[in-house]
């Protein structure tokens, strides 16, 4: 019996390669977003957590350092939310390319599985005209 041999092989296995490659790109910059998400999110709280300190206060002083917290936070949250925006372009067009390479790599791997079963027909034909000819001579 003849092995089956896909002469795109190597291809297959580049774009395999090239998808997962795409994949890794794409799970950092998914992280990279979760960390500024983590980063919004810790900010909130210290907002929370200084507005509960300060409510009631009395103290001039206090109530001002509370203001520049405040100021401080803005900032923060502004520059995250900046880098944010930017993060989810980032994010998009590495989605993109790992689509692509995705689609590539399943082109390629439809191809070889559409030749796998036309070679597996092939083999069915041979071997029943081999048992047609044996049964044939046979008889004959």
């Amino acid at each position: 019996m003849k092995k089956f041999v896909f002469e795109l092989e190597k291809l297959l296995d580049l774009r395999k390669y090239e998808q997962d490659q795409a994949q890794i790109e794409l799970g950092k910059a998914v992280q990279a977003e979760q960390k500024i998400q983590e980063g919004l999110d810790e900010l909130a709280r210290q907002y929370a957590a200084t507005k509960k300190l300060s409510r009631g206060q009395t103290d001039f002083s206090a109530i001002a350092q509370a203001q520049q917290f405040y100021q401080f936070i803005k900032v923060q949250q502004e520059k995250l939310m900046n880098d944010m925006a930017m993060a989810k372009i980032v994010t998009e067009e590495k989605r993109a390319l790992f689509n692509a390479a995705m689609q590539k790599h399943e082109s390629i791997k439809k191809l070889k599985e559409r030749q796998f079963a036309i070679f597996k027909d092939e083999q069915k034909k041979a071997e029943a005209k081999a048992l047609d000819d044996i049964v044939t001579a046979k008889y004959n």
